[in-house]
């Protein structure tokens, strides 16, 4: 091994996976680089293990650009009026940069996969070492075996309705039958990831481009309405607008929920070509582009329906299809149903290298830290969000769910942003790209706490009651497993396996 402090302590340029882990166990310290990191002198120590399998940087900044695009997704709800709608869709699209911007910034600081994994644990714990151990693992408990299956569940379920509705001829799908399409989607979707992540990007990028074509017919149709005169809806567009402050709460809530992908590139730093660079002006490129489509989609919306029925609309693009269209909504709801499964095949992408780093801090079993030596993909992690997003699938209705977990990613948006506050004291030394001022931090994370208090004010659900169990019972687990880490036997037998079977593929190759 040799060791070294290198120049430049964001090592953005390395093409290995970087890790934060003093206590690495065999099986981890054999397939990853070791990062170590002095709070105090704010220098990194890493040690290089050559010739190991590691994740590689496969993405460009064009291929950013689309995995930010490919996960925003939604509909605007509870203004009732279209002035207001356009509004807080832009505002919307405004408050995200400027999250997005707060993540880049740490992304830089703390160069790593898994986003607030590593920002929880290595920002807020280079304050108080044991809180950011802490919420680094509930963020991990929870977003890993709950919001991201869930969230591929619903979208390739999604998938499995529009596409079935598309294809079969005024005869409606039964349940059953969108059930097995949706898992086989799933099947799909974790057989693409576990064999190439060039192969899931170049996926992804397809299903970037069937959204924007679908978005692109949307505005020209619209344009073209609008040039015949269907204009009724937005004239005396404030008219009706809601006077109820939660209610204009709620919509920058359902808005911001929407344009929710900005912080999923922060999840690939490791993987994204000369991310000092590219993290940034991916976000800058994305999410304005963004907002002039959702914004131009909704001015379209408006000119083939009113707002009572665009709000009553179980799918607005499709009811606007069947207006504007007439027959060749068919099309279009199977290029809606491609766009559904993109964002699912991007939270897969996500979730596993969540996973990923959640194992490379024990959060997980070890092995789920694994990286297949031949195709450099995360496998483990692949393979559990996927089995676990089939299991979501076999209920009637998880749509319940993610409604009532959606509030928990803002507490940990929230966080994050504590977590950049963080860095601007105890890592102030490190080199930035870019540094958002903290008068900017400071007002995103009131409006998270906001988005996070609001809604349990004005709903006053048992739901949100129930979703902060299901968060803290994951500190049952961290006491015997984390904190005082406790190893099962057959964990151990599996990691031993794992370990063996590592160094087999690994002497195989070399001798190839």
């Amino acid at each position: 091994m040799v060791i070294y402090t290198p120049s430049d302590p964001i090592m953005a340029e390395s093409n290995s996976i970087h890790r934060h882990r003093p206590d690495q166990s065999p099986i981890i310290e054999h397939q990853h680089v070791s990062i170590t990191s002095n709070v105090q002198s704010n220098v990194l120590k890493v040690v290089l293990i050559p010739d190991e399998p590691t994740l590689k940087r496969h993405l460009g900044l064009f291929s950013g650009v689309c995995f930010i695009i490919g996960i925003i997704i939604g509909v605007l709800q509870e203004t009732q009026s279209v002035g207001l709608c356009l509004i807080v869709w832009t505002a919307c699209g405004l408050i995200s940069i400027l999250g997005a911007l707060c993540y880049a910034e740490i992304g830089t600081i703390i160069p790593r996969n898994g986003a607030e994994v590593a920002y929880l644990k290595e920002g807020i714990g280079s304050v108080h070492e044991r809180t950011g151990d802490i919420l680094a693992y509930l963020f991990v408990w929870t977003s890993v075996l709950v919001i991201k299956p869930a969230s591929i569940a619903v979208g390739c379920l999604t998938f499995s309705q529009y596409f079935l509705s598309g294809i079969l001829n005024n005869c409606g799908s039964s349940p059953e039958l969108v059930k097995m399409l949706a898992i086989f989607a799933i099947l799909i979707l974790i057989n693409v990831n576990s064999l190439s992540v060039s192969a899931a990007n170049r996926l992804n990028i397809v299903f970037v481009i069937c959204k924007v074509l679908i978005i692109l017919t949307i505005i020209i149709v619209g344009l073209v309405r609008i040039g015949q005169g269907h204009t009724q809806s937005l004239q005396n567009s404030f008219a009706g607008t809601t006077k109820k402050p939660f209610g204009v709460v709620l919509a920058f809530y359902k808005g911001l929920y929407a344009f929710g992908g900005w912080h999923n590139l922060n999840t690939v730093t490791e993987e994204l070509k000369n991310p000092k660079r590219n993290l940034w002006l991916s976000i800058v490129l994305a999410l304005p582009c963004v907002i002039i489509l959702y914004i131009l989609t909704n001015i379209s919306y408006f000119t083939a329906m009113n707002k009572v029925e665009l709000l009553n609309s179980n799918a607005v693009a499709v009811t606007w299809g069947e207006v504007a269209l007439g027959s060749a909504v068919r099309v279009l709801v199977i290029f809606i149903s491609i766009s559904a499964l993109g964002a699912a095949n991007i939270s897969l992408f996500g979730a596993a290298r969540y996973c990923m780093v959640g194992a490379q801090y024990r959060y997980l079993p070890e092995f789920f830290a694994c990286v297949q030596t031949q195709r450099l993909t995360p496998l483990p992690g692949v393979v559990l969000v996927g089995v676990l997003a089939i299991a979501f699938c076999i209920p009637s209705n998880i749509y319940g769910l993610i409604d009532i977990f959606s509030f928990s990613t803002w507490i940990f948006f929230g966080l994050t942003f504590v977590a950049t506050l963080c860095c601007k004291v105890t890592k102030k030394n490190v080199q930035r790209v870019i540094n958002v001022p903290i008068p900017i931090v400071i007002i995103i994370l009131l409006i998270a706490i906001s988005l996070v208090i609001i809604p349990i004010v004005y709903n006053r659900s048992i739901r949100f009651l129930f979703a902060a169990i299901v968060m803290l019972f994951g500190l049952i687990f961290y006491y015997p497993f984390v904190y005082r880490k406790i190893e099962l036997p057959f964990m151990k037998k599996m990691n031993s396996t794992l370990q063996a079977f590592f160094k087999l593929q690994q002497a195989q190759i070399n001798i190839e």
